[in-house]
């Protein structure tokens, strides 16, 4: 069992060790470790994991989840606590939001060797009463899924940890593969996007991928198979034809959308915006080619998700 010093120190290095393999955007996901008997240290809410500092991580009690700090803990402390409370086992907790993991999240359907916790609203008591059931269901694994959300990984330490993210993702690569094995090329058109620059988004950056081809082929707005798309994206993301007024009008309502045979146009108020966009509109786009069965969001989960987001946590983020 981990100090409390030994507890905060390794959080850090494990928000950092997220931003660096890519398993999170901006502030989301979530790192906790046991440090006693009935207490864990969390990372705090809407605080960028570059600037965390030990002081910054909150005690929470795995009990009853108080917690004395000036702090807000992670709106996901409810789960981190019954994963202790359940898995005397376990000393060392991440949730990440990995690109296959999602994508392979999003169709709502157990693996072998994940199961599949079904969807709630993030920081709600319905996702922790979800994981709670998945947990009791299967008290042998380690690696979880969250339907539209993300993946949820246990460890006896933070290596094993972080070894259960690395194996979830690649076993969710194949999985992915085994349904799309392959995908057509794209001949992308040359266009300079800093035209595209304004004063409530500076920044601007084009995203050419496999998965944002097949959606822009497709030519059919793509919808939120995942939350943090709808909390930093928007409930839908348009696919146009290339036009350089139609692409300014749509840029002022979202600041994601699809060009056919250009790509992913995303812009940003600040470059971190506009990177994490970039990334989730990947990761979505991967969502909407794999799933077959499973809905999107439902339309007022996704508007209340992009509200919240802009009135509180992009704030926060922002300074």
């Amino acid at each position: 069992m981990y100090t409390e010093e030994q507890a905060r120190q390794l959080v850090i290095e494990a928000g950092l060790k997220l931003v660096k393999d890519g398993l999170v955007a901006r502030t989301w996901g979530n790192v906790s470790a046991r440090c006693g008997e009935n207490e864990m240290i969390i990372t705090p809410s809407g605080i960028a994991y570059d600037i965390l500092k030990p002081s910054d991580l909150v005690k929470v009690n795995i009990v009853d989840l108080s917690y004395d700090s000036n702090i807000k803990p992670s709106s996901e402390k409810g789960i981190h606590a019954a994963v202790y409370r359940m898995r005397k086992d376990i000393e060392f907790v991440i949730h990440t939001h990995q690109t296959y993991a999602s994508a392979v999240a999003a169709d709502e359907r157990d693996l072998p060797y994940a199961p599949c916790a079904a969807y709630g609203l993030p920081g709600t008591d319905r996702l922790k009463r979800h994981v709670i059931i998945a947990l009791e269901d299967h008290p042998d694994h380690k690696k979880f899924l969250l339907a539209k959300h993300g993946a949820l990984l246990l460890g006896e330490n933070m290596e094993e940890a972080f070894n259960m993210a690395e194996q979830l993702e690649n076993d969710c690569m194949e999985e992915f593969a085994s349904r799309i094995p392959s995908m057509d090329e794209d001949n992308w058109k040359q266009i300079n996007v800093e035209k595209y620059q304004t004063k409530r988004n500076p920044y601007v950056k084009l995203v050419r991928d496999k998965f944002v081809g097949e959606c822009c082929r497709a030519g059919v707005t793509v919808k939120p198979y995942l939350d943090d798309f709808a909390q930093m994206v928007g409930p839908d993301m348009s696919v146009i034809e290339y036009n350089h007024a139609a692409v300014r009008a749509e840029l002022l309502l979202r600041n994601a959308i699809l060009v056919k045979g250009i790509g992913a146009i995303c812009v940003g108020k600040t470059e971190d915006d506009c990177e994490a966009a970039a990334s989730i509109v990947i990761k979505n786009c991967a969502a909407a080619c794999y799933v077959r069965k499973a809905p999107p969001l439902k339309k007022l989960d996704a508007f209340t998700q992009r509200m919240v987001y802009l009135t509180k946590y992009s704030k926060k983020k922002n300074g």
